[in-house]
């Protein structure tokens, strides 16, 4: 054992409290960066040296830097990232969609409905009523007009909700070529045998990106490279991306890797986007088209069955459909028979609304306006574009109950991603409390190791002595 050994004892332990020092003063430094995480310098104590009458230690030598990181945390935060993701994305949807039916409220189409049944109750009342008959050719053309406007603000959501599907795809392909070039980076990073400490702050900031667009998983490997998976398949291995595809079709799909297979069980942020123009705008426009049809079918079979009479003295005339039918319409569109297409015939007038009908039709006759005003309370069968049936209900009812069913999903979706803030922020603030940086915690172990180093260079001051006073005996 020698003085020399002493000092060399003392240098490691000041070059060690000065690595530490450095390390926490990078963490007060990046304590407010997005994605940082706590370093942590590992110290151990360094080789001892043995001699014939024991062994004697050698001082602290550093033996890593590494990240303060719990995994279970990681998966729980993207675990409740991709599900607040989905929800908060399906809750502003809903309550978007909610304000196209504007309900209740005395413009929207319930409103509609009840006043064009009103002016058929009023036409029964004075049947040659010219006036009248206008109202009723006005309230006709505005439930169309309604239908028609419900219709296309629905497509424009649909069309904006495609649009950020897009975008975001866009965006999860970026993060997965970040990804796997990360994994390449870090894998040569790592091969001196130490952690790539931002490197891997890097990467894990983009899968918590990819989870809360996608619900994406990873597994890390042995050489440091981890891959992602998204609705159970591999959209990154190591240093090869998989690219999302969007197939804008109806109904929408997203296929990865260029599979042909779309992906199922989608999480996140675009898993709902897709949900919502897979199944609920969908829903919720067949259920209109539906409506629309059982409406224009029942009216115009009513109708057709009268007779309109005009002119002095009056003549009558067999009326004709009061809503078009033609399918498709001359001038190309949609079907009239959809919300979207829709409308009052064109040739139809004040002159050819018909209120009369029965075995003894005549100018003074109510039947078809009777009959039309009493609709608003019978029940019909309705069914969707494609057949199946949606129900017995009056029209108003129906809508109703489509309304109804809207505004309870709309709730159940804000009370969901209620629910699913708080889970997120408390799995946040743990995983905070492991992986954040504390200032406070930072200013106490500068403070520690500022005496640990002191406390060597005293070392080193008393080797000086002890070398001073070897100088002096040997004069």
């Amino acid at each position: 054992m020698s003085l020399g050994s002493i000092l060399n004892v003392a240098r490691n332990a000041m070059n060690a409290q000065q690595a530490a020092v450095q390390v926490a003063s990078q963490n007060i430094s990046n304590a407010q960066t997005d994605g940082y995480t706590r370093e942590r310098i590992e110290l151990t104590a360094a080789v001892p040296t043995t001699y014939p009458w024991g062994t004697v230690g050698n001082g602290v030598s550093i033996a890593d830097v590494t990240r303060t990181r719990d995994a279970l945390l990681d998966t729980s935060f993207r675990s409740e990232s991709a599900d607040a993701g989905a929800a908060s994305t399906t809750s502003a949807a809903l309550q978007q969609i909610q304000t196209i039916f504007n309900e209740p409220s005395d413009n929207g189409l319930a409103a509609t409905l009840d006043k064009f049944w009103s002016s058929w109750s009023d036409l029964a009342n004075d049947p040659t009523n010219q006036a009248a008959k206008s109202v009723v050719l006005s309230a006709g053309q505005d439930v169309a007009s309604q239908l028609n406007q419900s219709a296309s603000q629905l497509d424009a959501t649909d069309q904006q909700n495609r649009q950020a599907i897009q975008t975001d795809v866009d965006r999860v392909n970026q993060l997965t070529q970040q990804v796997a070039d990360l994994n390449t980076k870090i894998v040569g990073a790592e091969s001196g045998g130490h952690p790539a400490n931002d490197l891997r702050d890097a990467r894990d900031s983009a899968v918590d990106e990819l989870a809360k667009l996608t619900g994406a998983q990873t597994i890390e490997r042995s050489n440091g490279t981890v891959g992602v998976y998204a609705a159970g398949r591999l959209i990154v291995d190591g240093s090869a991306a998989k690219p999302l595809q969007f197939n804008d079709a109806n109904p929408p799909a997203i296929t990865a890797g260029g599979s042909a297979t779309p992906l199922a069980g989608l999480g996140g942020s675009l898993g709902a986007e897709l949900g919502l123009s897979t199944s609920s705008i969908p829903d919720l426009m067949n259920r209109l088209d539906a409506l629309t049809s059982a409406l224009v079918t029942n009216v115009n079979a009513i109708h057709g069955a009268g007779t309109a009479y005009s002119g002095t003295p009056p003549v009558g005339a067999p009326a004709g459909n009061f809503f078009d039918v033609t399918n498709p319409p001359p001038s190309g569109g949609d079907p009239r028979l959809t919300a979207r297409g829709v409308q009052v015939a064109a040739s139809l007038t004040p002159d050819g609304v018909a209120a009369s009908a029965g075995a003894n039709p005549g100018p003074g006759n109510n039947d078809v306006a009777l009959a039309l005003a009493q609709f608003k309370d019978t029940s019909v069968t309705i069914t969707s574009p494609g057949g199946a049936a949606l129900g017995n209900e009056t029209i108003g009812g129906f809508y109703q109950q489509t309304i109804g069913g809207l505004a309870t999903a709309t709730q159940q979706a804000q009370d969901n991603e209620t629910v699913q803030n708080t889970m997120l922020s408390n799995v946040t603030t743990r995983r905070q409390s492991e992986s954040g940086v504390s200032t406070d915690e930072e200013l106490i172990d500068i403070i520690q190791h500022q005496h640990s180093y002191e406390a060597a260079a005293r070392l080193v001051n008393v080797v000086d002595d002890m070398t001073q006073t070897l100088v002096d005996l040997g004069r």
